[in-house]
């Protein structure tokens, strides 16, 4: 269980790239390839890789396009704008530079032009972009060759795979009056970092058909993290629904959560008309009774390992909203006011999966993957230059044979004694894999199989 983009965002500007000497304004770099929090860059894992030699595999931009920015519209973040460049002075300056946007934009902000324009956008290339793609690409790969070494040892896995909380069967005359009150599951994950809990599918057991507003809330956040919409088709039915990436983390360094419970509710006076939740019939006090309900008890022992769950209610006297131009919006109560139950469900069940999310050891220990992306980035590229699948170059523009890049690549193949590049990242890759093992019990423990003898 990886959060990939938020990887690949922080680690982007571990290891940097040196701008070219040249004034060659097609490998013009952005600026977000240039820094390099480790002090190295990317040329100093082999002579080959020099932006010259990467612009050789790149493909042929000459059929570049992008949309020319209009003044009336807003950019999203990463979105790429041409501006078409005025000036005819001396000395010739290139008539179309790119720029990309590294936050929202709102109308107006034109790039190079306007007043704080540099707070919302960065000068690119299409070469810049063609390279950052081959970087994050790189850290992908790094990551997860990472990742797989710690499942093949054991010392990875998902805690807990698709596990529905309870049996849905139940009494449709079970019905609970509304009161205008927030009503939901309080959960706690387990008290150790990196254990996160998906939610798969949220299922919905209500009266009626109709739109259903559901919140995902945190105590340390005021406002909803998740708010979610669902339509029901069927009147007294249980009826599923998929969420898309809905997790529910001990501590999220991405999303600034820390250690506390999480809310999944929704408002009484929300619901359609003449709509009531079915009740099923739980203990959530503890283990439920074995002889009663069989696949409630098993569902009971394989999710408690790793949450807690509390039914509870807000009355709506007690609720807090905030109050911008538009609609009000459900804000976090004083946890005073909160009423736990021990035999609710309130009409809703969860589908779950429990796993160690390493996204937030990876980002916290990235000074450890420095040399594995410089030697990963130079596996990449040399193979790259062997294979050339741009035909519109040829390997003389790297200045190297098939034959010598691939012995920098595998080494002496004739030798019994592995050696080149791949081994050395192969060695890199063990050394993190080690230097990572053991910092936490649940999620990264140590492997140990004891003392093995062998001869030598």
């Amino acid at each position: 269980m990886l959060r990939a983009k938020y990887i690949e965002d922080s680690l982007l500007g571990l290891v940097g790239w040196k701008q070219t000497d040249d004034a060659n304004p097609d490998l013009l770099l952005s600026s977000n390839l240039l820094g390099s929090e480790s002090g190295l860059y990317y040329q100093q894992a082999h002579p080959l890789l020099t932006l010259n030699n990467m612009a050789s595999i790149a493909p042929d931009f000459s059929d570049y396009t992008k949309p020319e920015y209009d003044e009336a519209a807003t950019y999203l973040k990463d979105q790429v704008v041409k501006v078409t460049v005025q000036d005819e002075g001396e000395p010739p300056v290139t008539p179309v530079k790119y720029f990309k946007a590294i936050d929202n934009v709102p109308a107006g902000i034109k790039p190079g032009v306007s007043e704080g324009w540099p707070n919302y956008w960065i000068e690119t290339s299409p070469f810049s972009e063609w390279l950052e793609d081959k970087t994050r690409s790189t850290i992908y790969k790094a990551i997860y060759t990472y990742l797989n070494d710690k499942q093949n040892k054991g010392t990875y896995k998902n805690l807990l795979e698709d596990r529905v909380l309870f049996d849905v069967t139940t009494r449709i005359s079970d019905k609970i009056s509304n009161t205008d009150a927030l009503v939901g599951f309080e959960i706690i994950p387990a008290r150790a970092k990196g254990v996160t809990i998906k939610v798969n599918r949220i299922g919905l057991h209500f009266s009626m058909p109709g739109t259903y507003k559901v919140y995902i809330m945190h105590s340390s956040k005021r406002g909803p993290v998740y708010s979610l919409s669902f339509t029901k088709t069927q009147p007294n039915t249980c009826e599923w629904f998929k969420t898309d990436s809905v997790y529910l983390p001990y501590i999220g360094s991405e999303d600034g959560t820390v250690a506390g419970s999480w809310y999944v509710c929704y408002l009484q006076s929300e619901l359609p008309a003449n709509s009531q939740a079915i009740n099923r019939s739980y203990d959530w006090s503890g283990m439920t009774c074995r002889t009663c309900n069989r696949r409630d008890y098993e569902a009971y022992l394989a999710w408690s390992k790793y949450m807690e769950i509390n039914p509870f209610r807000v009355n709506s006297n007690d609720l807090v909203f905030d109050e911008p131009e538009e609609t009000p919006t459900l804000a976090l109560w004083d946890a005073e006011d909160t009423q736990y139950f021990v035999d609710k469900t309130w009409g809703i069940n969860l589908d779950v999966t429990v796993g160690c999310d390493l996204t937030d050891f990876i980002v916290d220990q990235r000074w450890l993957f420095q040399d594995v992306l410089m030697k990963q980035m130079a596996v990449d590229a040399l193979r790259e230059f062997v294979y050339n699948p741009n035909v519109r170059t040829n390997r003389h523009s790297v200045n190297a044979g098939r034959t010598e890049i691939l012995y920098e690549i595998d080494g002496d193949s004739s030798s019994m004694r592995e050696s080149g590049l791949a081994y050395e990242l192969k060695q890199a890759l063990g050394a993190v894999s080690l230097a990572t093992s053991g910092i936490n019990r649940v999620c990264l423990p140590c492997c140990n199989h004891g003392l093995r003898y062998k001869p030598i």
